[in-house]
């Protein structure tokens, strides 16, 4: 991995090549991008970890605003935080959230260097090998949740957790993710509402919009093909659209796009038609 002073001299050098992963008119669009809309960097994991400094030049070049990481522990692509953070901010970027393993035990830690980076929000991204077989279990997450949400805020850091379909499948009479709301302090715990996963798993978004409104503080966007699998956003069936219409309720604050699965082209060509869809109908 190159250094921040290599990776600074030789910007104009990655441009090229990656530029043409994407649509150039994405590019005329940039001054209609507002800062809510990012993306997760998830979605180009191939190209990560081929090149990480020409993929966020990439992104950068696209319009992209705003990042979230993954993969966060106390480091980014063994790069430190703070490094991490100002290679991105000198492309004209925030990192402003990170996917990471956070844990009762280390998320005063993973909060300070978080805030310290200039972060908005740790994200638990998943269970993350804790156990998801009966009910209480999810009732002792969301106790923890409680307890890691209490050591963000003393830094500053707001935490959330984000969904795949597992957390809508009954045990009983009882859903796994109303559980999760339901047992959790809304000063202390927001969700990233994964709208693909939840979608995907029979759900409105609408009505949980309804049910528990200001819960949903970051979202991520990707579109859902015939096929089931996730695509360019405006290449599906989800009515993203219809769902911004309703981001006050939502207590929407940040958009991420992400995109898992790749049948029109690279992950970098997605994340470029995505954003061109965006710019164009969602804003």
């Amino acid at each position: 991995m190159t250094t921040r002073r290599d990776f600074l001299r030789s910007i104009s050098l990655f441009s090229g090549a990656m530029a043409l992963e994407f649509n150039s008119s994405c590019l005329t669009k940039t001054s209609k991008i507002q800062n809510d809309f990012g993306i997760q960097l998830w979605t180009v994991r191939d190209h990560i970890h081929v090149n990480l400094d020409s993929t966020l030049t990439a992104l950068a070049e696209m319009g992209y605003k705003s990042i979230e990481a993954y993969d966060f522990d106390r480091k980014f692509f063994g790069q430190s935080a703070g490094e991490f953070s100002s290679v991105i901010k000198d492309l004209g970027m925030r990192l402003t959230s990170t996917h990471a393993g956070i844990t009762s035990e280390n998320a005063a830690n993973y909060a300070e260097i978080a805030a310290q980076s200039g972060l908005e929000y740790l994200i638990l991204p998943s269970m993350m090998g804790r156990p998801a077989a009966k009910p209480d279990d999810f009732r002792y997450l969301a106790k923890e949740m409680n307890l890691i949400g209490e050591s963000c805020k003393m830094s500053g850091i707001k935490f959330g957790y984000h969904n795949h379909d597992f957390e809508f499948k009954p045990m009983g009479n009882e859903l796994p993710f109303d559980l999760l709301l339901q047992e959790t302090d809304p000063e202390l715990v927001s969700f990233q509402l994964d709208i693909y996963w939840m979608v995907k798993a029979g759900k409105n978004p609408l009505t949980y919009f309804e049910m528990y409104p200001q819960r949903f503080k970051t979202w991520h966007i990707k579109d859902m093909g015939n096929d089931g699998e996730s695509c360019i956003i405006g290449n599906g069936n989800i009515d993203f659209k219809t769902l911004l219409n309703h981001k006050k309720t939502a207590g929407l604050e940040r958009i991420f796009v992400e995109q898992e699965h790749y049948a029109e082209g690279t992950s970098l060509y997605c994340a470029g038609q995505s954003l061109k869809y965006i710019l164009d109908h969602l804003i």
